[in-house]
């Protein structure tokens, strides 16, 4: 069993010390924005925070001599540091009234680009509070560990703590030169985003919102109807974003290098509009018969599910079909391609289990000795990354049906259950329960519901090693 000694403490409190340098230089963002609009409570919160965060973080860097961290290391910092980010973004939040119970789930949920809001009226919210929330969502859709990489000292920690993150970018051989391309590809989109949410009608404020919570695959926005409150024009750009997001940093760099051949190659990309034609003609032909939905709409739930963004139009998902209901429950589980903003399963894994289960269909047919490799996008696929791939769906999908019973238990229907349960664990935010039955659903299921988000935004496996850690999990062996 593995346990964390003083070294071991000392190495994690060091890996998140740049984290929250970060993280308190953003709290100083929206703290401008409440002293242009004369909102003295929270402008003294923003800075207040924002100083305490950064001379924490710059204390632990000055106190704890650096020294290396090992995967293990990586992988309980960035578990504890969606929890420690989560409870410092949340401090804004209390001082609107809300207890830290719901103050935390809304930080969770704009952290992890979720979405699921639990505040009733967006539209009277102090306007840095609606920055913040836009840009917590914009933070954690490249994540705080990209920001960090950026002023990492040792390479070998940096390494670690990007492959601890889920990422396997490799456009790069240095680690330092990814974060800076994938930092650079993120603010150029951000930028293009407002501008055409500028065009599209929107004043600055609400553009740059929007921007920051699309282009993050987030869903945050300044008014209680969403995107839909702004129009078509607004939606159509939403749209635009959203794909962006989805879509792999590494694919946004062969797209912006001018290597188109293995841009439309990339059989992710393929695959995701693949589903997105098929899934909307289905949604469509579903919806045109009860005569609940238009054609627009159809594809943009599609592109708003697969993508985990969970941007509303408007729409009641309640009234929907029940196979349109069904459908958006399988998109929100698979998401976009991996190495994006988005939630879910993503399709590489996807196209893995297809090809393991073909592969498997095929032994049958050849010599015992046969060696069949798994193939995708023209690369071999080790066993080794088939293996993981294939466990965390299981796993992905234990927790669906953990969370489901838990919620059928507290009183909520099948239906209802998993599509609340997808939608956090895949960070997407569409619901067909009620806003109020957020509001007055018991804090033990909001508790659930936030740990659901942490754990989908995580991947999973550095919160099992953060239970092992801790000797919670000290019996999975």
């Amino acid at each position: 069993m593995f346990e964390l000694d003083k070294t071991d403490l000392l190495i994690i409190i060091q890996t998140l010390a740049n984290m929250m340098i970060l993280l308190g230089v953003a709290l100083l963002l929206p703290s401008l924005i409440a002293h242009y609009s004369n909102e003295t409570i929270f402008f003294q919160t923003f800075v207040t925070t924002a100083l305490i965060t950064i001379i924490i973080g710059i204390l632990a860097k000055k106190l704890i001599k650096p020294k290396k961290a090992l995967m293990k290391h990586a992988i309980i910092s960035i578990a504890l540091g969606w929890f420690l980010f989560g409870a410092i973004s949340a401090i804004p939040f209390l001082f609107l009234g809300l207890n830290p119970i719901d103050a935390f789930f809304e930080s969770i949920s704009g952290l992890t680009g979720t979405g699921i809001t639990i505040i009733p009226n967006l539209e009277v919210l102090p306007s840095s509070i609606l920055f913040w929330r836009g840009l917590i969502q914009w933070l954690g859709g490249f994540g705080i560990v990209v920001m960090a990489l950026l002023i990492y000292e040792k390479p070998e920690t940096a390494m670690n703590l990007f492959s601890a993150e889920g990422r396997n970018e490799d456009f790069f051989p240095n680690i330092k030169k990814i974060a800076r391309m994938i930092v650079a590809i993120y603010f150029l989109y951000t930028f293009i985003g407002i501008i055409l949410y500028l065009i599209s009608g929107m004043n600055l404020f609400d553009a740059t919102i929007h921007s920051f919570t699309s282009i993050a695959t987030g869903g945050f926005s300044t008014k209680n109807n969403g995107i839909g409150f702004f129009g078509f024009g607004a939606a159509i750009v939403t749209i635009i974003l959203t794909v962006l997001g989805g879509i792999s940093f590494e694919s946004h760099y062969s797209l912006l290098t001018g290597k188109f051949k293995k841009f439309i190659k990339n059989p992710e990309l393929k695959f995701f509009f693949l589903i997105v034609i098929i899934a909307t003609i289905l949604i469509f032909i579903n919806t045109y018969f009860s005569n609940e939905n238009t054609y627009f709409e159809s594809f943009f739930y599609v592109i708003s599910s697969l993508t985990s963004t969970g941007t509303i139009f408007g729409l009641d998902l309640s009234t929907l079909p029940a196979l349109t209901i069904f459908i958006i429950i399988i998109l929100m589980a698979i998401g976009a391609s991996y190495g994006s903003t988005s939630g879910g399963l993503k399709l590489w894994r996807i196209l893995i289990l297809y090809q393991v289960v073909k592969r498997e269909i095929h032994r049958a047919f050849l010599p015992q000795k046969a060696v069949t490799p798994i193939m995708l996008g023209g690369k071999i696929v080790s066993e080794e990354k088939a293996l993981k791939a294939l466990s965390y769906i299981s796993l992905y999908l234990a927790f669906i049906l953990a969370g489901s019973i838990i919620f059928m238990y507290a009183g909520f229907g099948l239906i209802d259950s998993i599509f609340t349960v997808v939608s956090a664990i895949g960070n997407n935010g569409l619901l067909t329960i009620s806003q109020k039955s957020i509001l007055l659903m018991e804090p033990p299921l909001k508790i659930l519901l936030t740990l659901i988000m942490i754990v989908g935004r995580m991947e999973i496996v550095p919160f099992l090693v953060l239970l092992k850690s801790t000797g919670i999990g000290s019996k999975i062996r």
